[in-house]
Parts: C-alpha cells; sequence; structure tokens
C-alpha cells in the first residue's frame, strides 16, 4: 500500500533545501559582521585606555615623551596584540603645563567589502609643578 504525499509539497522536491542554505549564510555572515563590530569596540576602548596611561605617565614632573610612548605601547600591548595591534601607533607631546597623548589606530575589517575602520583618541594630563 502506497502512502499518498499531502499537495502541501507539490513538485518542488529540493527547493526549500537552497532557501535554507541561503538563509543560513547570510545569518553566519551577519554574525561576523556582529562580532567584528563588537570587537573593534573592544579595541577603540583599548585605545582610549593607552592614550589615558600615556599621558597620564607623562605627566609626572620628571617625565619625557618616550616615558609617555613607553606607557602607551605597555598597553597596547598587553591589551591588543596580534594582526589588530599592527595598525596602532602611539605619540606624546610633552609641554610645560600639559601632556597629550594621541594614539592613532586603523582596525581592517573581517570581510573585503567593508570599510577599514579609522581613527584617533588623545588624552590630555596637566604635568606636575614644582612645590
Amino acid at each position: 500500500m502506497q502512502t499518498r504525499r499531502p499537495a502541501l509539497f507539490g513538485n518542488d522536491e529540493g527547493f526549500l533545501t537552497a532557501q535554507f542554505v541561503v538563509a543560513v549564510a547570510f545569518s553566519l555572515l551577519l554574525l561576523v559582521l556582529i562580532a567584528n563590530v563588537i570587537i573593534v569596540q573592544y579595541a577603540r576602548g583599548v585605545v582610549r585606555s593607552a592614550a589615558e596611561e600615556g599621558a597620564q605617565a607623562g605627566s609626572r614632573l620628571t617625565a619625557t615623551s618616550a616615558e609617555c610612548i613607553a606607557r602607551a605601547d605597555e598597553v597596547l600591548d598587553g591589551l591588543l596584540g596580534g594582526a589588530m595591534g599592527d595598525g596602532v601607533s602611539a605619540s606624546c607631546t610633552v609641554g610645560p603645563t600639559e601632556v597629550a597623548a594621541t594614539v592613532t589606530y586603523t582596525f581592517e575589517p573581517w570581510l573585503p567589502l567593508i570599510p577599514a575602520w579609522t581613527g584617533s583618541q588623545t588624552s590630555f594630563a596637566v604635568k606636575e609643578a614644582l612645590p
């Protein structure tokens, strides 16, 4: 005895599979994009912390711009290594009353059609004075 298929399926066997594969592919693509945005937001937080730490290190009375840059690089190396850390650089300007630490970044996207994230973060600190 043969069982009869409901008319719901018709003659389009396998068509639902192609739709499912395309839907899963788009879902995974969206997941990669969301993960990339989350990682870039983390990296921007690291850049902000590195600029603040560099400015704070450069604000000591005897500090030089080399010490400011060294502290910013230390934070960057500790929290943002690998390929993302390659596009980040720090610079400092130590004046008589103020220190400015600037960290510039370029984060390459994981997918080729998305533009790179670029920017900079500058933090300022007041230089210590003689008592």
